[in-house]
């Protein structure tokens, strides 16, 4: 790219901050959905009492099966992640050139019954895990179930257990109050669709089934019936687009607020960013439900929604940036894979983090101790976020540095060589990125006062392209390294993350400490 283009955009992402997610406004009669503008796709959604709480998936980003609470389900805040791992394996410890990456924890469901929470995890290894709490924000029990649930959808009925699950061949299976596998019957059956995404619930004298016709583009759809093993009508709830109004808006929950009033909570696929969460109002016609009146749902970041009644306000907000002065990472972080407990620290250096070299890696997807967040869209200014780094302990062949992570990714990094340090640019790919793409890099000699530099990565909403910038100071930027067109690839199955990460290529033994992370300039 020309230079001049380059510092054009530097200007831009320097005078144009990310700032933290803001609430929306708890006196307006209206919202813009998205109501999370990140990576929250496969949402459930429950009340209880005055509490909303919503769990969405988290593939193989632990601790994982985040769940979000608020009091007027347009706010949010963090709960909890309840699941702390799968698998310890090769795949979800990324050894022997093994990765989990599209695989980990898919669509869950969560229910509230008899003073407790639970969590059916789907986790996609051909068995399903139990996780239950009185208190989600307290210990939770886990219980690995003796077969697997696609997409499940679960339901408490007259001291049964019921799970709604599959693809394309809908299955209803009883459990007992174990949740030990008893009987099954197919209920539902629609080759070459897509159907999946299941919720389960019991509405006046009928059974519903929701569920998706996912794909792009995609629909929502409802099964009914007054025997929980069928059969089964059906009524399309949000019809498939096509052309230039193509439709993505789907699979997720059906709930009331606090005043009886019907929502559902679904997820829209907006590109590389990942499937972002929408609330949508709620009628009933001839027992259907009826979403956002029978039309096309509201365009995310335009259109005003009528807010949902509630008797509290949610004025918190999702935490972007860290200064690491705590105790605990914020719960806006997640390792990629699962955790080196030894190889990264809070309190080796007060105030910093400090991630150590775990393993040998020559590509960034394999190292392991990747500290990740979802990147929160703006739909008006590039998406921010920037590092104060030492990497004064690097040992030869090490790399510290910040990343955009898709398929493809690019990082920037120091890199120390024999001679001392370099800047290092660098994109790549997971599996598949595409036939345009072109792994590469750019090298750059780099003279450190005390070893600190501060690198800055940035995309923007819409645009889903990957750039980069470095300073000595924290005051003169420089642009570094290409640009990365991004999209939304199953290849991993998740929208672009920001990433922190020290990795060896030669030996172990070094480190590297961050000062802080922030999304704000």
């Amino acid at each position: 790219m020309n230079r001049n283009i380059l510092l054009a955009l530097s200007l831009l992402l320097l005078a144009s901050p990310t700032l933290p997610v803001r609430a929306q406004s708890t006196e307006a009669t209206g919202f813009t959905n998205p109501i999370v503008p990140a990576d929250y796709p496969d949402p459930d959604v429950i009340r209880v009492g005055t509490t909303y709480y919503m769990v969405s998936t988290t593939m193989y980003h632990f601790p994982g099966a985040t769940i979000l609470k608020s009091q007027d389900m347009v706010n949010w805040e963090y709960c909890a992640q309840p699941l702390k791992a799968l698998l310890d394996d090769d795949r979800y410890n990324l050894r022997n050139g093994e990765n989990g990456y599209a695989k980990g924890m898919w669509a869950s469901t969560m229910k509230y019954h008899d003073g407790k929470f639970y969590l059916l995890v789907n986790g996609n290894d051909e068995r399903a895990w139990l996780l239950s709490a009185e208190d989600p924000e307290g210990e939770w029990t886990v219980k690995r179930l003796g077969r697997n649930y696609y997409d499940p959808g679960m339901l408490f009925d007259g001291g049964k257990v019921y799970v709604a699950c599959g693809y394309n061949h809908i299955t209803m299976c009883e459990l007992d109050a174990d949740f030990n596998f008893l009987r099954e019957k197919e209920v539902v059956v629609r080759e070459r669709t897509g159907l999946e995404g299941c919720h389960l619930y019991k509405i006046g004298d009928y059974y519903y089934i929701y569920a998706t016709y996912g794909g792009y583009p995609s629909g929502q759809v409802a099964f009914r019936s007054r025997d929980i093993f069928g059969p089964y009508e059906e009524k399309v709830l949000v019809e498939k687009h096509y052309g230039r109004n193509i439709n993505t808006i789907h699979q997720g929950a059906l709930l009331q607020d606090v005043k009886g009033n019907w929502w559902t909570v679904m997820q829209e696929d907006l590109g590389a960013l990942g499937r972002f969460p929408n609330l949508l109002p709620v009628e009933w016609a001839d027992g259907w439900p009826v979403v956002a009146g029978g039309v096309r749902p509201p365009v995310s970041f335009v259109d005003k929604v009528p807010r949902p009644a509630s008797e509290g306000k949610s004025v918190n907000c999702l935490p972007t940036s860290d200064s690491f002065k705590g105790k605990h990472l914020g719960m806006q972080w997640q390792w990629n894979h699962n955790p080196v407990d030894d190889a990264w620290s809070l309190r080796e250096r007060k105030g910093w983090l400090r991630l150590r070299t775990a393993g040998i890696a020559e590509q960034l997807h394999q190292a392991r101790g990747m500290l990740t967040q979802r990147i929160f869209a703006d739909p008006e200014r590039p998406s921010t976020g920037t590092i104060r780094l030492d990497v004064s302990a690097l040992q030869e062949g090490d790399r510290a540095g910040i990343c955009i992570f898709q398929d493809p990714y690019a990082m920037l990094c120091v890199e120390r060589t024999a001679d001392g340090f370099e800047l290092l640019w660098r994109q790549d790919q997971v599996r598949n990125a595409g036939r345009d793409f072109t792994p590469s890099e750019q090298r750059k000699p780099l003279s450190l006062k005390k070893g600190i530099i501060y690198l800055r990565a940035a995309i923007k909403f819409g645009e889903n392209k990957a750039r980069f910038l470095y300073s000595l100071d924290g005051k003169t930027w420089e642009p570094f390294g290409g640009e990365t067109q991004q999209t939304f690839n199953l290849t991993i199955f998740v929208g672009s993350r920001f990433g922190l990460f020290c990795q060896a290529t030669k030996k172990n033994g070094g480190y590297a400490d961050f000062d802080w992370f922030s999304t704000e300039n």
